[in-house]
Order: C-alpha cells, then sequence, then structure tokens
C-alpha cells in the first residue's frame, strides 16, 4: 500500500507543481521577503596569495642495503657449527659455518702427493738430459777423431803404395851404396880396436870388460853393415810383388778402416737425437708438474669450501641452517646485507630529467620520527619498467638511528619553481576524507568551502585546488565559526 501511495504522489506531484505555478501568475502584488538576522562572530582572517616555491615529485620506495649476499655451500658435507645468528654484525673474512671436509682434505693430500711426485720426475728427467748430452757430445767426438785417424791412415797406405809402384831411384841406390861403404869402414875399426882390445887383455893389459864392449861395438857394425848391404841389394833390385801387393792391402784395409769410423760418426750423431728425445722427456715432465699443481691449487680451493667466511662487513639478516644438517651447493644457509642503506624510489620518466647523479633530495622514513633528511643520488638504473614507464633511483641515507632494510620512504625530487597557495595547517581540517576551511565572501559572510591539499610542510600546507589568491579564509581559533556567520575580527 505504501509503495502504491508513493507511485501515486509522484504521479500528482507535476500537476500540482503546474498549479501552484497558475495561482502565482494570477497574483498583483509582489514575493514576500522574511529577513533572518545574521549571527556575527570574532574571528581571525588571513587574505591568501600565491607564494613562490620550488615544486616537486614524491618517489616511494623502499629502504634497501648497498649490498646482499645469499651464502651457500659449493661443497655438499654436514654442517659442523654455524657461529652466527640473525642480527649479528660480522667481519669480512670471518668464519660463519663450518662443514666437514675430510674427504676434500685427503684429496689435497693426493695432490700435494702427486704434484711433489711430478717435481722429482722433472729432475730425474733433466738429469738423463744431462748424461745424455755429455754422453753424446763424447761419443761424436771420439768418432770423429777415429775418421781423422782413418783419414791419415788411408793417405800414408797410398802414398806407399804409390812410393812401392814407383820403384828405387838412381839417387836412393847411391845412397844406399855409400851406406855400405860407410857401415864397412865401421866394421873394419871395429875389428881392429876388438884384435887390439883382447891382445891387451890377454898382456893383462885391460880389464875383461874393455873386450866385452869391443865385442859389442863390433856386433853392431856387423850388423850395420849387413843391413846396408841388404838396402843396396833391394834398392838394386827393386819393388818385388809381394811388396806390391801388401801395399795394395794396405790400402784397402785403410780405406775399410775409413768407411767404418765414419759409419761410427753417423751412428754417434744419429745417436745424438736421443738427446731431442730427452728434452721432450723433460718438458712432459714440467707440463705434469704444471698439470699436478693445477690440480693441488683445486684440490686447496675446493678445501676451503668447508668454511663460509664473510665476504663484507655487515650484518645477518637471516639463517637457514643450524649444525647436523646437510648443506647442499646452491641451497642458502645465511644471508648478509652491508655497505650502508639507502632508498630505491621509482621515478616516472617524466621527472627522470630533474635529477642526475649527486643530485640532492628531501627524504622522509615514515617509521621514524626524525623526520625528513636530505639524500644524495648514487645510482640511477638505465633500464626502466617497460610497463610503468618509470626508473629506480637509488638514494643515500647517511647514517639514521633506527632505520632498517625493508622500510617505507618517501623522496621529494625538486621539479622546478612554481607559484602555489600557502595556507597554516590551523586554518583546514579533515573530515570524510574531505578537506575544509572557511572561506569569506565579500559580503564578510564564512561559507565552507571544500579545498585539495598536498603535504604539510612543517606549520604550513600547500593548496592544489580551492582557493584562489586574494581569498580571505578563517584562520586561527574556529570553535565559534560556523557556515554563514559573519566574521568580525583582525586581518592576520
Amino acid at each position: 500500500m505504501r509503495t502504491q501511495g508513493i507511485h501515486v504522489l509522484i504521479r500528482t506531484l507535476p500537476f500540482a507543481i503546474a498549479a501552484l505555478l497558475v495561482a502565482g501568475c494570477g497574483r498583483s502584488e509582489g514575493p514576500r521577503v522574511v529577513s533572518t538576522p545574521v549571527t556575527s562572530v570574532n574571528a581571525q582572517t588571513l587574505t591568501v596569495g600565491k607564494t613562490r616555491s620550488v615544486g616537486g615529485y614524491e618517489a616511494t620506495g623502499t629502504v634497501k642495503a648497498v649490498l646482499n649476499a645469499t651464502l651457500s655451500s659449493k661443497v655438499m658435507g654436514r654442517v659442523i657449527d654455524v657461529f652466527v645468528r640473525e642480527g649479528d654484525f660480522v667481519k669480512k673474512g670471518q668464519l660463519l659455518v663450518s662443514i666437514d671436509s675430510r674427504e676434500l682434505e685427503a684429496a689435497t693430500n693426493v695432490a700435494a702427493a702427486n704434484y711433489d711426485a711430478s717435481v722429482v720426475g722433472v729432475g730425474s728427467a733433466q738429469k738423463a738430459l744431462e748424461i745424455e748430452h755429455r754422453t753424446s757430445k763424447a761419443r761424436i767426438a771420439q768418432a770423429e777423431s777415429q775418421v781423422q785417424q782413418a783419414q791419415a791412415g788411408l793417405a800414408i797406405a797410398k802414398s806407399r803404395l804409390d812410393l812401392v809402384l814407383a820403384g828405387p831411384r838412381s839417387q836412393e841406390v847411391s845412397q844406399t851404396h855409400i851406406a855400405v861403404t860407410q857401415a864397412q869402414s865401421s866394421l873394419n875399426l871395429a875389428k881392429i880396436e876388438l884384435d887390439r882390445m883382447t891382445s891387451l887383455y890377454e898382456k893383462g893389459a885391460v880389464a875383461r870388460r874393455e873386450v866385452d864392449l869391443a865385442q859389442n861395438r863390433f856386433d853392431l857394425a856387423k850388423g850395420q853393415y849387413e843391413a846396408a848391404v841388404q838396402s843396396e841389394s833391394i834398392a838394386r833390385e827393386g819393388s818385388r810383388s809381394q811388396e806390391i801387393q801388401g801395399a795394395r792391402d794396405a790400402v784397402t784395409q785403410a780405406d775399410a778402416a775409413l768407411k767404418q769410423a765414419q759409419s761410427g760418426l753417423a751412428q754417434a750423431k744419429a745417436a745424438a737425437l736421443q738427446v731431442s728425445l730427452r728434452q721432450k722427456d723433460v718438458e712432459v715432465a714440467n707440463a705434469q708438474v704444471r698439470q699436478a699443481s693445477a690440480v693441488f691449487r683445486s684440490a686447496k680451493v675446493s678445501l676451503s669450501y668447508g668454511q663460509v667466511v664473510a665476504p663484507f662487513d655487515g650484518r645477518v639478516t637471516q639463517r637457514s641452517i643450524d649444525p647436523g644438517a646437510m648443506a647442499s651447493p646452491g641451497v642458502s644457509l645465511l644471508t648478509l646485507e652491508g655497505g650502508g642503506l639507502r632508498l630505491e624510489a621509482a621515478v616516472p620518466e617524466s621527472v627522470l630529467g630533474s635529477i642526475s647523479l649527486g643530485s640532492k633530495a628531501p627524504i622522509r622514513v615514515d617509521a621514524l620520527p626524525a623526520g625528513s633528511v636530505m639524500g644524495q643520488v648514487v645510482e640511477i638504473v638505465p633500464e626502466g619498467d617497460a610497463v610503468s614507464h618509470s626508473f629506480v633511483v637509488k638514494f643515500s641515507l647517511g647514517d639514521l638511528a633506527g632505520l632498517r632494510s625493508g622500510m617505507f620512504g618517501r623522496a621529494m625530487i625538486p621539479t622546478g619553481t612554481t607559484h602555489q597557495i600557502f595556507i597554516p595547517s590551523s586554518a583546514t581540517w579533515e573530515r570524510e576524507g574531505l578537506n575544509y576551511v572557511f572561506a569569506i565572501n565579500s559580503d564578510g559572510i564564512a561559507r565552507l568551502r571544500i579545498i585539495t591539499v598536498g603535504d604539510s610542510m612543517r606549520d604550513q600546507v600547500p593548496v592544489l585546488s580551492g582557493l584562489n589568491g586574494g581569498d580571505r579564509i578563517v584562520v586561527g581559533d574556529r570553535s565559534q565559526v560556523f557556515d554563514g556567520c559573519r566574521i568580525e575580527g583582525s586581518e592576520r
């Protein structure tokens, strides 16, 4: 029934309005004006005006550490001990986690033994090379000497053969005859001396020794005489066939000896190739030393993986393992942060041209009561986000008490000089998400007005919209002020 009544009222409302309009048009007198007295209120007022200020963009971001590291093991093993917990401060190189590395230690010992053995092998190869080098030089020198001797022997044999084939010359025959005559004279003289000494001995004038010496000189002279006679006979008769054949055989033997000596020299030089082989052995041994050294160094590096140390000065933010657990490569053990803290904020590409490396901006961290600090741009990530078209800008924060990574922060980036209206913070209030002020019109009446404000700065708040330069507003105590009252008071 109630719904039907409403529908009837709606249908009859236009006709009622039309009847009233017709009745009004039929009257001749004017409308009556009922005046209501306006309440006057004393309040302090302010005529607002635009103030020159530096415009800015508020970039929001997160406080993060400069250095962040997730430490993990490079080898698999059981964790023996963990020396830190969350919140602990550590120094670079400090031992954080110890992992069982007995197998790695054994492998390191084996690598060290192989390295020592390879070093000994190099020494042996070098010694063999030195011995082979000296021996080879001695063999070649000896073979060359034998070749020279054989060449000289062949030259002598050939000369003798030529001499035998040429036969005796007349000068040689004369010389042999003279030698026979001299030998005959010496023999006669020795005979006379022997006879005289024998006679003297028989008379007892000399000793037996003098006779023996004379006999010896006689025998020597006789042998020389016979040899001279034979030489003269050979010189007169010429070379015999046996002597010629003997000289030829001597040449053949000397030539064979030369060939044998030359063959020995070739063998000695061929044996010298063993020196190059020994040199190769030394090179191989040196390569084995380098290989063993590399394996040993690698084993020592692997052994060091059993000790997880801090890569920088910082603080432990997360501990993911306890003693007795199995550490695996790539699995997180600890998380560290260090190097100070900074604000990483997203800045749109339209504002990016207003900042550069080294530029400064006020930064406020909401969790800290200290207010804003002046931060400096230390890094601008060159690649932006393709969706939001924003770039990450990193601001240094310095040392702030209570600052922690993960906190929310704001950076006010200056974008240029603008003219803006500022009013006292006490002149506006917020209700149901809207900001209000009492604006005074030309008749001095206060009217509620909705405005849009920015972030307050000290005791002033910027007005983004809702007021114009020259407008008057109520400031100070507004407890007695209401919409429609007349404002009477002093101008601030």
